[in-house]
C-alpha cells in the first residue's frame, strides 16, 4: 500500500510538471508573436517601410513620420541612382555647384575673385528704375515706382513651383507687415548673361530639388501635364499660371498610373537640362546677391529656412539706381536680422497646412522615382557623365545651349522644359538688357550660334 502511494504521487508530480512545461512553453511562443508583431510594426511605420520602394500617401496629413519617411526616401533614391558611381568627385563638384551662393555681407567678405571682372567678389543687390518709366517722368517721379524685385529661380516641376508659392506668400505677408513694396517674380528662365545689373533682378531665391533623379522625374510629369493643358486649350502659358493655381488638383496618384512612363532618351534629356541650368545659374551667384534652399532642408527645417529668407531679402542693403537713398539709421538695419525668427515662427505655425500639397507631391514623385530606379538609372548617369564632361563639371562659359540635343527626346516635354528655361531675352524688355549674343541664339531655338 505504501509503494502504490508513492507511485501515485509521482505520478501526480510528473502529470503537474507537463503541465506547468506546455504552459511555459504556450506563454513563450505568445510572446515571440507579439514580439514579432511588433518588429513588423516598427519597421513598417517607423522605419520608412523598409525594402519596399513604394510610399504610402495615406495618413501624411499631419504626420510627423510621414515627413521621416519622406526624408529617408530621399537618401534611399540617392543610393539607388548614384549620379557618378566611379567618380564620387564629381558628384560633389554637381552639388557644390548646384547650392552655390552670394550672401551679402558673408561671400562679399571675403578674399574670392570674380572670374568675369578679376575684381574683388561682389554680392550685388541693384534695384533698377526700369525703362518703361523713364519718358515723360523726372529723376523723382521715377524713384516714386521704384520696387526691389526678387526673383525666384524655380526648374519646372510640381516641386519647386510649391515651394515658390510657400515664399512667395511669406515675402507678401512680411512686407506688407514692414511697408514694404517689392515685385516678386517666380520663374524658371535664367537670368541673362551679364553682370549684376543686366538681369534686372536685385536678389534670386534659387529653389534646389534634390537628390536629382527626382527633380528629372517632377519636371517630366509637370511638363506633360502642362503639354496636355495647351493640347486641351488651356490658358496656362509660359509662366506656370495655370500650374501655380490648380496645384492641388493636377497631380494625383490616378494621373501618375496612367501618364506614359518617360523614355531612356526623355531621362537623358532632361539630365541634362537640369544641369545646364544650374550651370547659368552658378555663373550668377559669382555677382549677384542669390540665396540656395534644397529641398531636405525646405522640409526639415521649415521655420528655421524661411527665417533665412526673411533676412536674407529684408536685410536693407538695397543699391538704389539713379540715388542714395539706402543710407537707413544704422539702428535700423541691425534691428531686421533680429525680428525675423519670431515671423519665421509665426508664419509657419499659422500656416501649419501650406507645405502639406509639397508632402503629398514628394511622395508620390519618390514613389514613382524608386519604381522606375533600375530601368532609368544607367541612363541618368551616362547622362550626368556626359553633361558635366561638355560643360567643364558647369564651369564653361557660356554654358551649353539648351537647345543641343532636345530633339532625341519624342515626348515633347525635354522641348517644353527647354523653352521655360531659356532666359528672358527680348528687345524692348524694361528691365534685362540682352548684350551677350547667346542669350539671343537661345531665344531662336538654336543651338548652334554664338
Amino acid at each position: 500500500q505504501t509503494m502504490v502511494t508513492i507511485s501515485s504521487k509521482a505520478a501526480s508530480r510528473r502529470r503537474n510538471g507537463r503541465i506547468k512545461l506546455v504552459a511555459s512553453s504556450a506563454i513563450l511562443l505568445l510572446l515571440i508573436l507579439i514580439g514579432f508583431s511588433l518588429l513588423q510594426w516598427f519597421t513598417s511605420s517607423v522605419l520608412s517601410n523598409g525594402s519596399s520602394t513604394s510610399l504610402n500617401t495615406g495618413g501624411i496629413k499631419g504626420s510627423p513620420q510621414s515627413k521621416q519617411r519622406i526624408l529617408q526616401s530621399l537618401v534611399k533614391l540617392n543610393e539607388l541612382i548614384q549620379l557618378s558611381p566611379d567618380d564620387t568627385k564629381k558628384e560633389s563638384i554637381f552639388l557644390s555647384t548646384a547650392t552655390k551662393e552670394c550672401i551679402p555681407g558673408r561671400d562679399d567678405n571675403g578674399k574670392d575673385i570674380n572670374p568675369t571682372t578679376h575684381r574683388k567678389r561682389e554680392c550685388l543687390r541693384h534695384v533698377p528704375l526700369g525703362k518703361h518709366i523713364t519718358t515723360g517722368e523726372d529723376l523723382e517721379e521715377r524713384m516714386k515706382m521704384q520696387r526691389p524685385r526678387i526673383g525666384i529661380m524655380i526648374t519646372p516641376g510640381y516641386i519647386p513651383t510649391t515651394v515658390a508659392k510657400w515664399i512667395g506668400h511669406a515675402l507678401k505677408q512680411t512686407g506688407d507687415s514692414i511697408h514694404m513694396d517689392i515685385e516678386i517674380l517666380t520663374t524658371a528662365h535664367v537670368p541673362v548673361y551679364g553682370y549684376g545689373k543686366s538681369h534686372g533682378y536685385s536678389k534670386l531665391i534659387r529653389v534646389v530639388t534634390l537628390p536629382l533623379p527626382l527633380a528629372v522625374n517632377d519636371a517630366y510629369y509637370y511638363s506633360m501635364n502642362e503639354l496636355a493643358d495647351d493640347n486641351d486649350g488651356g490658358n496656362n502659358g509660359n509662366d506656370g499660371s495655370f500650374v501655380m493655381q490648380n496645384l492641388e488638383a493636377i497631380l494625383d496618384e490616378t494621373k501618375l498610373q496612367y501618364n506614359t512612363k518617360p523614355s531612356s532618351q526623355t531621362v537623358g534629356s532632361i539630365t541634362e537640362l537640369l544641369l545646364r541650368w544650374h550651370c547659368r545659374l552658378s555663373h550668377v551667384a559669382a555677382h549677384t546677391a542669390e540665396l540656395t534652399l534644397t529641398l531636405e532642408n525646405i522640409l526639415k527645417h521649415p521655420t528655421d529656412t524661411l527665417e533665412t529668407i526673411l533676412t536674407f531679402v529684408w536685410r536693407q542693403d538695397w543699391e538704389w539706381e539713379g540715388h542714395n537713398h539706402n543710407q537707413n539709421k544704422r539702428e535700423e538695419r541691425e534691428l531686421y536680422p533680429k525680428i525675423w525668427k519670431g515671423a519665421a515662427e509665426e508664419f509657419v505655425a499659422s500656416e501649419d497646412e501650406s507645405l502639406q500639397p509639397l508632402l503629398n507631391q514628394v511622395s508620390l514623385l519618390l514613389s514613382s522615382s524608386t519604381s522606375d530606379a533600375t530601368t532609368f538609372g544607367e541612363t541618368i548617369q551616362k547622362s550626368f557623365a556626359s553633361e558635366m564632361t561638355k560643360s567643364k563639371d558647369l564651369t564653361s562659359w557660356p554654358c551649353p545651349s539648351f537647345w543641343d540635343g532636345v530633339d532625341n527626346d519624342d515626348s515633347g516635354a525635354a522641348h517644353k522644359i527647354a523653352n521655360e528655361m531659356t532666359p528672358n531675352c527680348r528687345d524692348g524688355d524694361p528691365y534685362a538688357r540682352c548684350t551677350v549674343n547667346k542669350d539671343r541664339c537661345e531665344v531662336k531655338k538654336d543651338a548652334m550660334c554664338k
